[in-house]
């Protein structure tokens, strides 16, 4: 047990906890912890290593504190152009995960996280091991509040079984949100999550073809963009609201089969866009996981999309004056900072975002008033609380 400690800028910056098939750790536990101007907090890539209990710390990284930064060189802006401030084409990596974990068990709650090329990760293991008792399985990562990253929020990527990912906050990320690429089989669940910032357009970077994964009540203020197919994936009582940007839809999904549904969802599209809503699926019974342009179908309205698929039936569109307030990010500033405490994502009571989902058992059993509300905030319900049980100062990273 690790516990009470301050790091600061220690040797190579990084807690080793497991090196990949050769040996690791049982049963870590960090919590109670400041790391700070460390290039990696704790790492384990040993499929062995299972039940780590890393909570309620803070972790400060090296990266570029006033701007966001991608690494995959310019990412486009909505007219097509790279980034129009050239300020850096890639960061540079000096800070990588606050958090990656493999093997079983593992909870990762209540930690503050800022300025790395990435906050939290199952490691992209490749082919998961045979042995299902050193497959990535039965995480949980909840209730972290995450701000400023070159990359992603929160990668599944290399998870097998049972990966829950709820109630996170994250604010700037310059690639992706919340990450799947690939997970082998699921079931990996993002339920209660708030994406604020992300102006490569991918929300949910489902990439590389993953399987299984159930993405419920996320408030999403931005697009979501998921080019790649997947399958079995389902969509329920989550917000998505556009920034207004240019030439870019407010959603489009890659179905690698017909088992991938979506209802019961809020959209704010984005004004004067032809391709609004994007949506690919093979015929009944058959699958797709190599699409061609053609394959895909495009719809300019809400009510054409859901008569072309037979999706949404009871889905809506709504707007910005569902939250008490919240004003989105300027997809003109792709590298503005923006910060957590400035916004609020609580509905606004009597609002087309209450009362409009669906119910879901062990998800939203608790709702107020006629039926669960869209996003990860019910009305009247007490707020999430994000980051160390034990911090007394906003913001954490100040």
């Amino acid at each position: 047990m690790i516990g009470n400690w301050i790091f600061r800028g220690i040797g190579s910056g990084r807690g080793l906890a497991g090196q990949k098939e050769v040996l690791g750790a049982v049963g870590l536990t960090v919590k109670n912890c400041r790391f700070e101007n460390i290039g990696f907090g704790v790492w384990t890539e040993y499929a062995g290593s299972s039940d780590f209990y890393i909570a309620d710390n803070l972790f400060l990284g090296r990266d570029d504190r006033f701007r966001l930064i991608g690494w995959g060189g310019r990412p486009r802006t909505p007219d097509g152009i790279s980034w129009k401030e050239p300020l850096s084409k890639s960061h540079r990596m000096v800070s990588y995960y606050a958090i990656k974990i493999y093997g079983q068990g593992h909870v990762i709650a209540h930690n503050a996280i800022a300025y790395f090329h990435d906050a939290i990760g199952i490691s992209t293991y490749g082919t998961p091991p045979s042995d299902p008792d050193r497959r990535a399985s039965s995480i949980d990562i909840y209730n972290n509040d995450l701000h400023l990253f070159n990359d992603d929020f929160i990668e599944t990527d290399g998870g097998v079984h049972n990966v829950r990912v709820f109630n996170n906050r994250g604010t700037n990320s310059a690639m992706g949100g919340y990450s799947a690429q690939p997970v082998f089989g699921g079931p990996v669940y993002f339920i209660r999550n708030t994406l604020y910032h992300s102006p490569n357009g991918t929300a949910f970077k489902f990439s590389a073809k993953p399987a299984g994964l159930f993405v419920y009540h996320n408030t999403i203020i931005g697009e979501h963009n998921a080019g790649d197919t997947s399958s079995n994936v389902h969509y329920r009582n989550n917000l998505f609201l556009g920034r207004d940007t240019p030439d870019r839809g407010i959603m489009r999904v890659g179905n690698s089969s017909s088992a991938n549904t979506s209802d019961y969802n809020g959209y704010r599209p984005n004004p004067n866009v032809k391709a609004q809503y994007g949506w690919l699926a093979p015929p009944q019974g058959q699958t797709l996981y190599e699409p061609k342009p053609g394959d895909w179908k495009s719809f300019a309205t809400f009510a054409e999309f859901q008569a072309g698929t037979g999706q949404e039936a009871h889905g809506r569109e709504v707007d910005f004056d569902i939250f008490v307030r919240m004003t989105p990010p300027d997809p003109a500033k792709p590298y503005a900072v923006y910060h957590a405490m400035d916004l609020n994502f609580q509905l606004r009571p009597g609002s087309k975002a209450v009362d409009a989902g669906v119910v879901i058992p062990t998800v939203n059993d608790g709702f107020i008033g006629q039926g669960p509300d869209l996003g990860a905030h019910e009305a009247g319900a007490p707020p999430l609380r994000y980051g160390p049980r034990w911090l007394t100062w906003q913001p954490f990273y100040r």
